[in-house]
């Protein structure tokens, strides 16, 4: 089960396995209080949440990851993501109205990417998490078995005629000859990636 929570400016993503939950990204930080309001409003609770996946470690996707982690969630990251965790801390930190709780390094959970099938086996979820770099060099997606692929701020599809020659374009023909049937973004609707030919 997919259910989106939206309660800021970034679209995140709570994704049912059978034995577990995965939170896609989170919102910029001071968030907090109108996620849980949001997953309130869903009938979920931030307890039952197993893992944070973030696409990116850019503010607006990684804000309010500690805080929601300290209520019983664990971060987890690809290995590539190592490097780039605290990349934004500065920004955030500048922000005196919205506290900022930086991610524990030694609560992360973090994986390879030859094991991410297997991590999200774990809480029943089939899919794999694939490094899609482009919007930034950090960049993962997640794309279930069942079609269904979680892009972060990979630019959207009907961008792509702008980056020809790109990385962008590189990973876009990556992502499409799996090939998802639906595209899920950070900051855009939810969209299938072929048009109908109806």
């Amino acid at each position: 089960m997919i259910r989106l929570i939206k309660y800021g400016t970034t679209n995140t993503y709570l994704i049912r396995g059978e034995r577990g939950t995965l939170l896609f990204d989170t919102d910029w930080a001071g968030t907090l209080p109108a996620f849980c309001h949001a997953m309130g409003d869903l009938g979920e609770k931030v307890q039952d949440i197993s893992y944070i996946l973030i696409s990116h470690y850019h503010p607006d996707h990684m804000g309010i990851a500690q805080e929601i982690a300290d209520m019983g969630p664990v971060i987890c990251a690809a290995d590539l993501q190592r490097d780039y965790i605290h990349s934004s801390d500065r920004i955030l930190m500048r922000d005196k109205r919205a506290k900022f709780t930086p991610i524990k390094d030694e609560k992360i959970r973090f994986f390879a990417p030859d094991e991410s099938r297997a991590f999200l086996r774990e809480i029943g979820i089939d899919g794999e998490i694939l490094a899609t770099p482009g919007h930034s060099d950090d960049s993962i997606s997640l794309l279930l078995d069942s079609g269904e692929l979680f892009v972060g701020d990979l630019n959207p599809l009907y961008e792509l005629e702008l980056h020809k020659g790109t990385e962008i374009e590189s990973t876009w023909n990556h992502l499409l000859s799996l090939p998802p049937k639906k595209v899920y973004y950070g900051h855009a609707p939810a969209a299938t990636p072929y048009p109908s030919k109806t």
